[in-house]
């Protein structure tokens, strides 16, 4: 393939993403549903003149829309053999672009792409009644001409959506174009999200499903985690499940599915799906205070799962993983083990192995997911399954799915197949010992059903005194002492990484967020903004009282003059404050 030929291809397959997936660069938009499709022979016409008249309100009007203009262009599609006799043929999509925001209207694009000169050209078809600001307004057009992408818009070259056009949309597509993404492995495959399900039904169900659920619980929500991102993804994988399983009944009704959801969490999923007319069951190790928020027909249960108790989800249709960490790898093991007819839906997340340990990369020229992901969907195949996988919309980096609905084998095999998973699993499963932290059952290392803090509450104390010590020696280092009271240098956060020592540096990384959660939880001693930390000016008592006061807090919640004040004490200066004024104690510790 020379030169030239490589950047044709390069730019077609750079419009073609464009045209799939236009919400890459345009963020008022969830995405596309292409409506029709056309390969017609190339008949001189004006397009412009043509569509000038030409509006699509509506879905339902998209077969008269696309007769009056063949009429009007005396265009005719012609089918895939027939293509191969013509060398020169316009390509005409017509696609309806859905707003991010459920409520704003949906907008019309007409695209025709000629092959043969290379270029593509985008009409908008909305009515002007609809008042759709999704995409501009104004025909505009992309082509490859000697080897230059170039651009052209009959708009002014001021308005708002020629900008966009010219310092967004232009320039990914030429980086689309020379920097082609290099495909790999089973994940190669997954070019475009959600190919199990119908778009736009699952578009519909999942604004309903949000505003049903989500809106509300991220109201309620009592776990510490963000409830935007936690209760969108829940909403999101709830749907895509949904509409997984709506097979109909003879008389119209959506078939109950039976599931568990292993390693539940918060519980939601289950929740959600309950109340969508499935019968579920969540198992967790650890119970959440959400829990106790729902009703008593959500069944929760709070149990450790091994590889010797796998066998009490037999019986149902359905078994989810949803980030279920070290029970990942089991998620097809429980499902092949319980029976010939039971699926499996499976989200890996953190990587890990049979046994219960984190899984070691072996391919350097993978990431660790994507090879992790390959581990497990040969995993899914080993146990028997034809492994469909998907990619899913939702708020997270990992979002690739995997589902086994059909075997690969006969029902009356099912008995045979199981020596081979036994088999399989023993070879994999390693034994662990000396974990004391963890379960050991057969060699599997459960997580704690008590969850460790993890927030630096809980290092020795003479540890923080010192670290604090080293930083806040560090900021004052070179300060002027003589004149006014001083907070000190402001530093970035990294800087304050050298002046800790490595053994207590190691304290702080095996807890989450480290350093940064150190200083939270010092707050009253540190000021950090932007990524930058200085000492804090003490506070009077009457500046806080009016800040409690301003929260709409009682001045009961917070105790004045208890705590001794660390500048106090500390600070070269002292505290700038008087011992009537400070909102801390000044009490020699």
């Amino acid at each position: 393939m020379d030169i030239k030929t490589t950047k044709s291809v390069l730019f077609w397959q750079s419009i073609d993403i464009l045209i799939r997936k236009p919400h890459l660069i345009n963020k008022r938009l969830w995405g596309c549903i292409p409506l029709r499709k056309y390969i017609c022979q190339v008949i001189e016409c004006n397009w412009e003149l043509a569509l000038q008249d030409m509006k699509l309100g509506n879905s339902i009007e998209v077969d008269s829309f696309m007769a009056i203009l063949f009429d009007k262009t005396k265009l005719k599609p012609i089918s895939g053999l027939d293509t191969q006799n013509h060398s020169d043929t316009i390509e005409v999509i017509l696609i309806e672009l859905l707003p991010k925001t459920y409520t704003e209207s949906h907008a019309y694009q007409l695209i025709c792409l000629k092959k043969k000169v290379q270029a593509v050209t985008f009409y908008n078809v909305t009515p002007i009644q609809n008042n759709q600001n999704l995409c501009p307004n104004f025909i505009y057009s992309f082509q490859l001409l000697n080897e230059e992408i170039t651009m052209n818009a009959n708009s002014d070259s001021d308005s708002k959506s020629y900008l966009w056009l010219l310092k967004n949309v232009l320039p990914q597509v030429i980086r689309w174009t020379n920097q082609p993404v290099i495909s790999q492995g089973n994940t190669s495959a997954i070019k475009d999200s959600l190919t199990l399900v119908p778009n736009d039904e699952y578009y519909r169900k999942y604004n309903y499903l949000k505003l049903k659920y989500g809106k509300e619980m991220v109201k309620i929500w009592p776990e510490c985690t963000d409830p935007i991102k936690f209760v969108y993804e829940d909403v999101a994988i709830a749907t895509y499940l949904l509409l997984l399983w709506d097979s109909k009944n003879l008389n119209g009704l959506t078939k109950s599915v039976s599931f568990v959801d292993v390693g539940c969490g918060n519980g939601l999923l289950v929740y959600i799906l309950t109340k969508e007319g499935h019968k579920g069951l969540g198992v967790d190790v650890r119970k959440r205070k959400i829990w106790n928020m729902y009703e008593e027909d959500i069944k929760l249960e709070e149990t450790t799962v091994t590889p010797e108790n796998i066998q009490m989800f037999s019986g149902f249709d359905w078994i989810i993983g949803n980030h279920s960490d070290e029970l990942t790898p089991w998620i097809p093991v429980m499902t092949a083990k319980s029976s010939y007819n039971c699926s499996f839906f499976l989200l890996p997340c953190c990587a890990y192995n049979f046994d219960g340990t984190k899984y070691q990369r072996q391919n350097s020229s993978k990431s660790q997911y994507n090879e992790y992901l390959d581990y497990i969907y040969k995993l899914c195949e080993d146990c028997g399954f034809h492994t469909e996988m998907d990619r899913l919309k939702i708020p997270s980096t990992k979002r690739i799915c995997l589902i086994g609905r059909r075997r690969k084998y006969m029902e009356n095999e099912y008995d045979k197949y199981q020596t081979t998973i036994s088999y399989l699993v023993d070879n994999k499963n390693t034994v662990i010992r000396n974990e004391h932290e963890h379960l050991e059952i057969n060699g599997f290392k459960t997580r704690d059903p008590i969850e460790k803090v993890r927030n630096c509450t809980q290092i020795d104390k003479s540890i923080i005194e010192s670290i604090i010590k080293n930083i806040t020696t560090f900021l004052l280092d070179g300060c002027n002492f003589i004149d006014e009271w001083t907070p000190g240098k402001e530093l970035h956060i990294f800087e304050l990484i050298k002046v800790i020592p490595q053994d207590k540096l190691n304290v702080l990384k095996a807890e989450c967020g480290g350093i940064q959660t150190l200083l939270k939880n010092n707050h009253h001693i540190f000021k950090v903004q932007n990524g930058k930390v200085t000492l804090r000016q003490p506070k009077s008592i009457e500046e806080t009282t009016k800040n409690i006061k301003k929260q709409g807090k009682s001045n009961s919640i917070i105790k004045l003059q208890v705590r001794p004040c660390w500048f106090y004490n500390n600070h070269p200066q002292g505290c700038p404050l008087s011992d009537t004024s400070c909102s801390f104690l000044h009490t020699r510790s």
